[in-house]
C-alpha cells in the first residue's frame, strides 16, 4: 500500500504536462500512472483541474545571518514555514565567513544552524579571501556535499568583499572540483565613490541609494566576473540580475558557449526604484542590488523567455521595521532623518516567489507554467547538483510536490505572508495562481492554509554537480 497517491492532476516538467496519477511511498515517488492501476494508498488527495509541480527550491537566501549589525526575523525553522507556504521544500543559505576564519569550520557550523529547518536544505560556502590555507579547504567543502559558493564584488568596508585575486583563485580551484562560484556582482569602486559624493553634497535620501549603485555598476562587475570566468575556463553564476544590459553580457558569453548562468528575484519583476521616493517607507525597500525600472523588468521578463535567465530565487532577507531603523536618527518632530548607509540592505521573498511568477508570469502570458517549473525547479536542482533526486516529479525521485491552484486569487498582505514582519511590500498586489497544498518528502506540511510540518524534520543534502553543466552552457 502506498502512503499517498495525488490523482486527477496535470503533473507539470519543463517540457510536458501530463495528466496522470502520483503514487507515493517512504517519501519517494514510487510510480506514475492510472490510480485503477497503481493500487491503494493511505491517504489520496483529489487535485482536479489543479496542476502537480515539483517543490520550489530556493537556493539563495539569508538567513541568521548578521548584516550591519542585524540578525532577521527569522530562524531557519520559521523561514521554512514561510518557505513551505510558498510551495518552497528545499533551501539553500550561505556560510557566515569572516576574514582569517575556516570556511569549513563555518560550513559544519551552519549545518548544524539549518538542522532546526522543518524542509530539506542545503549549504554554500561564501568566501572573502584566498590564502592556501582557505584554498585547502575547497575540496573539503565540497567532499562535504557543497560544491558552490558565494563571492562579493563588494561591501569592503563590511570585510566581506572579495578582490579580483580572490575571485581568480577560487574560480581556478572550482574549475578543478567540479564545483559552481556564484557572484554578487556590482563593483564597490563606483558605489563607494558614489556615496562618497553623496555624503558631500549631504543628500543620503532613500533615491540616492539607487543613484549609487546605477545599472552600470551592476554591469561592470558582471562584464568584470565573465571574463575572469573566461580566462579560468569555469561555469559561473551570477546572481539578483535587475537589468537588460547585464543579460546582454551574458548572453553573449553564452552564445559563445560558456557555462555562465543568471538568476533573478521576484522583487526586480514587481518592485521600481519609485518607491524609494516615498519619504515614509522608502527605506523598506533599500536592497541591493537597488530596485530599478518596469522597462528592466521587463527585460528580465524577455530573458526568462529566451533562456539567458537559467534560474530564480528569492534572496530573501528579512527584516522588522525596528532592524531597518535601528541605526537612523529623528528630527525635533520625531521623524526619521534619511541615511541610506545606514540602513540594512535586504527584503522578503521566498513565500511570494511562486506565486509572483504564476501570476505576473503565467496568468500574464509572459511565460508558461513548464518555464516557472524550470526556473524554480528542475534547473536549480540541475546547476546546483541535486536532480533528479529533486526538481522532478518521477520514479526515485523525493517526493517534494506542490499543488498549484491557478484560479486562486490572493491580496498580498502582512496578515496572508507567514514571514514574522508586520510590513509587505507588495501589499494589496493581487496574485492569480497559488500554491494550495505543500509535500515535502511524501508528507503534506501545507494543507488548507495549515502548517502540518515538524521542526528538524528537514535533512541535508549532500549534492554533486554533473560535470557537463561546468563545461558549457547547458541545462
Amino acid at each position: 500500500m502506498y502512503d499517498l497517491i495525488i490523482k486527477n492532476g496535470k503533473v507539470v516538467s519543463p517540457t510536458s504536462i501530463v495528466e496522470t496519477d502520483i503514487a507515493v511511498k517512504d517519501g519517494k515517488v514510487s510510480a506514475l500512472g492510472d490510480i485503477e492501476d497503481l493500487g491503494d494508498a493511505k491517504r489520496i488527495v483529489d487535485a482536479e483541474g489543479k496542476y502537480v509541480m515539483p517543490g520550489v527550491i530556493d537556493a539563495h537566501m539569508h538567513v541568521e545571518a548578521p548584516f550591519q549589525g542585524c540578525f532577521g526575523a527569522n530562524d531557519f525553522y520559521t523561514q521554512s514555514i514561510s518557505a513551505a507556504f510558498g510551495g518552497v521544500t528545499m533551501l539553500m543559505d550561505f556560510t557566515n565567513t569572516f576574514k582569517g576564519k575556516s570556511v569549513f569550520e563555518a560550513v559544519k557550523k551552519r549545518h548544524e544552524e539549518m538542522s532546526k529547518s522543518a524542509i530539506d536544505y542545503s549549504i554554500h560556502g561564501k568566501f572573502v579571501e584566498a590564502p592556501e590555507n582557505i584554498l585547502n579547504e575547497v575540496e573539503k567543502i565540497v567532499d562535504y556535499g557543497c560544491p558552490s559558493f558565494k563571492l562579493f564584488m563588494t561591501y569592503k568596508k563590511e570585510g566581506v568583499m572579495a578582490d579580483d585575486e580572490t575571485l581568480i583563485k577560487i574560480f581556478s580551484r572550482a574549475k578543478e572540483l567540479n564545483a559552481l562560484p556564484m557572484v554578487h556582482a556590482e563593483s564597490n569602486a563606483i558605489a563607494e565613490l558614489n556615496i562618497e559624493k553623496y555624503k558631500k553634497i549631504g543628500d543620503l535620501s532613500w533615491p540616492r541609494f539607487a543613484d549609487s549603485k546605477p545599472i552600470l555598476c551592476e554591469a561592470e562587475a558582471v562584464s568584470r566576473a565573465v571574463y575572469f570566468s573566461k580566462y579560468v575556463g569555469n561555469a559561473l553564476l551570477i546572481v539578483h540580475t535587475t537589468n537588460g544590459e547585464a543579460l546582454d553580457i551574458v548572453r553573449k558569453a553564452q552564445n559563445e558557449g560558456y557555462p555562465i548562468y543568471v538568476e533573478t528575484c521576484p522583487h526586480y519583476l514587481t518592485l521600481f526604484k519609485d518607491l524609494y521616493e516615498d519619504p515614509e517607507i522608502g527605506y523598506l525597500a533599500i536592497c541591493s542590488p537597488p530596485l530599478r525600472t518596469p522597462q528592466e523588468a521587463e527585460n528580465l521578463w524577455k530573458g526568462m523567455q529566451d533562456g539567458t535567465i537559467s534560474v530564480t530565487g528569492s534572496d530573501d532577507c528579512t527584516y522588522s521595521k525596528e532592524e531597518k531603523t535601528m541605526f537612523l536618527e529623528k528630527d525635533e518632530n520625531g521623524n526619521f532623518i534619511p541615511d541610506f548607509t545606514k540602513v540594512v540592505n535586504g527584503c522578503s521573498g521566498t513565500e511570494i516567489r511562486l506565486p509572483i511568477l504564476l501570476s505576473e508570469g503565467v496568468s500574464k502570458g509572459r511565460i508558461s507554467i513548464n518555464k516557472v517549473c524550470e526556473i524554480t525547479s528542475t534547473n536549480v536542482a540541475k546547476i546546483f547538483g541535486c536532480y533528479p533526486r529533486k526538481g522532478i516529479i518521477a520514479p526515485g525521485s523525493d517526493a517534494d510536490i506542490v499543488i498549484v491552484d491557478m484560479n486562486k486569487e490572493v491580496t498580498l498582505s502582512p496578515e496572508v505572508l507567514h514571514n514574522n514582519i508586520d510590513y509587505c511590500l507588495h501589499e494589496g498586489m493581487k496574485v492569480k495562481g497559488y500554491p494550495v497544498m505543500t509535500i515535502s518528502n511524501g508528507k503534506i506540511i501545507i494543507e488548507s492554509g495549515e502548517f502540518k510540518g515538524k521542526r528538524g524534520d528537514g535533512k541535508f543534502i549532500k549534492r554533486q554537480i554533473e560535470p557537463d553543466i561546468l563545461r558549457r552552457f547547458s541545462l
